[in-house]
Order: C-alpha cells, then structure tokens, then sequence
C-alpha cells in the first residue's frame, strides 16, 4: 500500500518550501493538501527550524551542512482519505522521532496533485532539546519496518519489495517468500544482524570482533579490494538449513550489509555509547550542560524567546568562567610577586648582616 524512500538535504528551508508551497507545474496549485508538525508549526517550520540550529551553533551553513532528513511516503492509488495519509505520515514520523530518543522536530506535508498521494516528512538533523545531531543506523529498514507496521494497523496489505537497493530477488525466492518458505539470502541477512548485535552489545565496535561473532554463528568473510572505488568489499559464505553452500557478495545483500556499512554502523554505535557514558559521569556537552535550568518550550511562539535564553546563558557562563579565572590568576600572580620580594628582602637581609658582622670584626680588631 505504501512504499518509503529516504534521503538527506542540506538546505531545510528548500525542503519544507517545497513539501508545503510547491505548485503542480501544469495546473500551478498547490501540491500540498494536507500538513502535520511535531514540536513545531509546519507553516513556520523553516524559521523554527533555524533558530534550533542556530541556539546549537549546528549545520547552519546551508550548501554545505546537513540540515534535514527525509522521508517521502508514497500510497498506491487515490481511493484513501488524503487526511488519513497525513495522518499515517505523522505517525510514521512520531514513532521514528521516538526510536531516536525523542526531541526532533518534523513535518508532514501531504500532497495530492499526482495519481498516488504522498507525503513529504522532513526532519531537523539537530535535536531541539539537546543539540545532537540526527543519527538513524540502517535508516532505510527502520523506516520500512515502522511505514509497514502503520500500513497494517490501518487495515492496508503491506506491498512486498526488496529490503534494501542493489538486492536480487529471483523468480524463484519470490515464490518461495510468498508461500512462506526458507529463504537462503534472508537467513544469512539474519546471521549478520546478530553478529552485529552481539558486537555491540559487548562494547567492541570494530571489524575484528564482528568477523569473531560471524564466524560463530557459521558465517565466513572474504575481503577484496576494490581497485576502481577504492574501498574493501565483502563476500559472505555459509552452510545453510539445508545443508548446502552458499556464496554471495555484498551488493545482493544490501548496502548495510557491506564493509563500509557494517564500519558505519558500528562507528555510529561507538559514538552513541561514548555519549551516553559521558551523560552517566555528570557530563553534558555544551550547550545542554549549561542549559539544563532552562524549560524547553512547548510551543512555537516560544522557540525565539527559548533560542535567545540558551545563547544568553552560554555568554554568561562564558563570562563567569572568565571572570573566576582572572581574579585566580591576579591573585597567584600577586602571591608569586609576594613571595619573589620576601625572598629577596630575606637574601638582602642575610648579606647586609654579613656584611654589618665583618665591619664590627673589623673594628674590634683595629
């Protein structure tokens, strides 16, 4: 019933124009029929949007930064309520928003000047109540597997479609996918996940320790080296359920399932950990450290006043600091210069006294 593809941009307010003001180029109406927003206004998504990145000094050159991620969601067809599309977008953009911890700012733009409603989601890259940017490993799935359990709560069949690009699917699996039966490429899908899993869940987030989890799970690699890109490419071997051996290359499994993939993953899976062992130690990197007094808004009218508070107290802490740290260095430089006289009125003395003592040997003996 609906299909999902994801992207990135690095100019949101071209993204939410789009989505929300673009004109159908025959008709010149209006493409969207229909809006939706989480933690902002969708009519002003763009300024606020802004502000979130600018209190955050993130992605704020556009051109050249991420800015905005996005989702379109595409139904077959045009006999559904266009409201019930917006509906099944911002659902699908509150759950994701929720797997990624909650606190992004998105919205659903509805159109409808096509044979299929659709939707056009745009997310933030910079989280408004923290800063941290706008990570999602294996995107695309994650997208699909929410997109797909919306569609069925709706009362909508799921379309089947190939779980990631540069995928085969034969005649053969097709059949054998529709009756529900073993399918070779899709177990070895499965081994890999858990070897990825297990990998992270021991705190190990490199090659070596994923290849150990992979070959206990019966799973071979084999490296070559891709002359013309560059890069490392995987091949994956394995026995299957059905006792036979079977060989495929990365790029009929999938890109998350790639050598470069798999380092992307389990970098992104470094870095969350790191971020959450610095958040158990009491520290939160600035700004969210020197803003945790400060209330999050709730709604839009609120965001400016919210963005000038958080850029307010980081000079003001700046400031502190700087003024706790000169009266400390006056005051060293004041002992040092304390200590440096004493020490010299201590020596001066010493001699003068020598001195005084051999004039008075002197003229008892004369």
């Amino acid at each position: 019933m609906a299909q999902t593809k994801v992207a990135s941009s690095k100019s949101a307010t071209a993204s939410i124009k789009y989505g929300r003001d673009g004109k159908d180029k025959d008709t010149s109406e209006k493409k969207c029929i229909a809006m939706s927003g989480i933690n902002c206004d969708p009519s002003n998504a763009e300024y606020e949007f802004g502000v979130v990145r600018k209190a955050f000094n993130k992605a704020k050159d556009e051109g050249k930064d991420i800015q905005a991620h996005l989702i379109e969601q595409s139904f077959k067809g045009r006999d559904i309520d266009p409201f019930e599309v917006n509906q099944m977008g911002y659902e699908l953009a509150e759950r994701l928003n929720q797997e990624l911890g909650g606190g992004f700012q998105a919205v659903v733009y509805t159109h409808g000047n096509t044979n299929n409603y659709h939707n056009h989601i745009v997310f933030n890259a910079v989280n408004l109540e923290d800063g941290h940017k706008y990570h999602c490993y294996q995107e695309k799935k994650i997208v699909e597997r929410i997109n797909d359990a919306i569609v069925r709560e709706h009362g909508y069949p799921v379309i089947e479609k190939n779980k990631e690009r540069g995928t085969s699917v034969t005649i053969k699996e097709q059949k054998l996918k529709d009756k529900g039966q073993y399918i070779w490429k899709d177990d070895l899908r499965d081994r890999i996940d858990k070897a990825f899993e297990k990998t992270k869940d021991s705190l190990h987030f490199d090659l070596e320790h994923f290849r150990a989890h992979l070959t206990d799970l019966g799973v071979n690699i084999r490296e070559r080296f891709n002359q013309k890109q560059q890069i490392i490419r995987f091949s994956y071997d394995f026995i299957d359920q059905d006792g036979k051996k079977r060989v495929t290359r990365e790029k009929n499994l999938g890109v998350d399932y790639g050598a470069e993939g798999i380092k992307y993953g389990l970098e992104q899976e470094r870095k969350s950990y790191e971020q959450f062992k610095q958040q158990q130690s009491g520290f939160t990197p600035s700004p969210a450290g020197r803003t945790a007094d400060i209330e999050i808004p709730e709604s839009r009218d609120s965001i400016q006043q919210y963005a000038e508070r958080v850029l307010n107290t980081r000079i003001r802490d700046e400031e502190n600091e700087k003024t706790q740290r000169e009266p400390r260095t006056r005051d060293e430089h004041s002992h040092q210069r304390k200590q440096s006289t004493q020490d010299r009125t201590s020596k001066d003395h010493s001699v003068k006294s020598k001195q005084n003592r051999q004039h008075d040997r002197g003229g008892l003996e004369r």
